[in-house]
């Protein structure tokens, strides 16, 4: 069935009459109008105006034969119509033509960002089609040997196999793997396998070798160590002025010191020996030589019989204190009037050579005691820490009459108290320093007091100059010291109570 386009439409009834297309155009026009006559909303009357200007073509017009040719009045229609909606077009079309140009722009940079990315992954082969690729496994040092290695080495280390063709890729991730395998960067393996691939393209042999040939960096300067010993003591106290007279950085020096090349040595003072100091201590050491094994096979007495006595002062703190903290711990803070005016304490101590039985049980310590030189007495004024009157616990001057007072009414006492039985027969030597607070050895009154005990006690003094010869001043001392500070000593009191704790200990 075949319908004639040209054919009047029918009056009567919907069946006949064409459909009218344009409605829902108008619908929009007016609703355009409505909204610009409100104000609402103006992007969407712009929208709406857009899509007015669309090419629409009104397919209600009068209808005509398109099977004869226009009349001359009709063709003027046509040509003012088409020639007014032209013109709109025109406008339209330019300003959707920015819009497209805006888009391609876009479009364009985008473009350009892939195609550099894919001339990456093109250079450098990742993310892209797995092949086989076989690394020499070789373990190198550090990544500084695997960048400066010679030819060979960085040949064999990164010798790309299976290649069969350029357009190959290495496998995800291979570049990581062959970084942390020769312990070096990303960049370098990335910057090997292009080297390599360029190689290929340009149709040469491929060379990875490394550009730095022969002897190349900075050259180890070579200093001769010898000449330390040429340099005054002086200039040897500390790296720095050493560096400075060899003419070396300090931290080459310091690099040398952790090879073992130069060493460090501490030096203390040494009390000075003169002629007679010295043949008065080898008179000394041979007097401790038991006579009954002179003079094939000379051995040293068991000194069992011999008391060291001597004075100590013992300080209640220190000046400066180390800590070990927690990472949060408050951090300790002590005050003091005067840096000077540390509570310390003199005592004196006197011990032996300590016994032990066959099956290794110590049968005698060694320890005879330890007293400090204080007395207690009222105090005079009263103050915020006591009252007046209270005794409190004052230093005393130590001279050769405290001395004697304390060798006389404690030192022996104590002495005939826990000295062994078996050996009370034996006679028992006191020895002390040459101080000029100690006694003589054939002091009157203390040869009085040791009558009355019923023991043969002496006195005898080490050599002078020679503190190495008394236990004490070899390390007790200092062992106590060092434990008391382990303790909290806020007063007198509680220091003296603190190093006998120790020295019980």
């Amino acid at each position: 069935m075949v319908t004639d386009l040209n054919l009047p439409p029918e009056e009567e009834g919907d069946g006949g009459a064409l459909p009218n297309l344009n409605g829902g155009e108008a619908d929009m026009e007016e609703d355009g109008r409505l909204a610009a006559g409100q104000g609402d909303n103006l992007d969407q009357v712009e929208w709406q105006a857009h899509v007015h200007a669309l090419h629409v073509f009104d397919l209600n017009l009068h209808p005509f034969d398109l099977n004869f040719e226009a009349t001359e009045e009709e063709e003027q229609i046509h040509l003012a119509y088409d020639h007014q909606h032209m013109e709109h077009d025109l406008h339209v079309n330019a300003h959707v033509y920015e819009e497209q140009q805006q888009v391609e722009d876009g479009d364009d940079a985008l473009q350009l960002e892939l195609e550099a990315l894919e001339n990456y992954l093109q250079d450098y082969g990742v993310y892209a089609d797995a092949v086989n690729v076989v690394f020499d496994v070789e373990e190198l040092p550090n990544s500084h040997e695997v960048q400066h290695a010679n030819g060979n080495e960085r040949s064999q280390s990164r010798d790309l196999k299976n290649m069969e063709s350029m357009n190959e890729k290495l496998e995800k991730d291979t570049t990581s793997i062959v970084a942390r395998e020769f312990h070096v960067s990303i960049r370098t393996v990335q910057r090997i396998w292009k080297k390599a691939k360029v190689c290929r393209e340009q149709g040469i042999a491929v060379n990875v070798d490394s550009r730095k040939h022969g002897s190349s960096g900075r050259k180890k300067v070579e200093v001769d160590l010898s000449l330390i010993a040429a340099i005054p003591l002086q200039q040897k106290s500390n790296i720095r002025s050493l560096a400075q007279a060899l003419g070396v950085p300090k931290s080459t020096l310091h690099r040398w010191f952790k090879e073992g090349l130069i060493r460090r040595h501490s030096n203390s003072l040494k009390p000075y020996l003169k002629e007679a100091n010295k043949k008065e201590r080898l008179r000394w050491c041979v007097s401790m030589l038991d006579p009954s094994t002179l003079p094939n096979s000379p051995k040293f007495i068991e000194m069992e019989n011999i008391i060291h006595i001597d004075e100590k002062w013992f300080n209640g703190s220190k000046k400066e204190k180390t800590f070990y903290l927690y990472p949060d711990e408050e951090e300790p803070y002590f005050t003091v009037h005067n840096k000077n005016a540390i509570d310390k304490v003199m005592f004196l101590a006197a011990v032996a050579n300590p016994r032990f039985d066959d099956e290794g049980n110590c049968t005698f310590d060694g320890k005879i005691c330890i007293w400090p030189f204080v007395r207690k007495e009222p105090a005079q004024r009263r103050s915020r820490n006591r009252e007046r009157g209270t005794l409190v616990t004052k230093p005393i001057k130590v001279d050769r009459n405290t001395i004697r007072s304390f060798m006389i009414s404690k030192v022996l006492p104590a002495i005939r108290a826990c000295w062994p039985r078996e050996d009370a027969g034996k006679t028992i030597w006191i020895q002390q320093d040459n101080a000029r607070t100690h006694l003589p050895i054939n002091d009157e009154q203390f040869a009085v007091a040791v009558a009355q005990t019923g023991l043969d006690i002496r006195l005898v003094n080490q050599p002078p100059n020679s503190p190495d010869m008394n236990c004490l001043d070899l390390g007790f001392f200092a062992s106590l010291q060092s434990l008391t500070y382990n303790r909290t000593s806020r007063n007198m009191d509680e220091l003296i109570e603190n190093v006998h704790k120790e020295y019980r200990d």
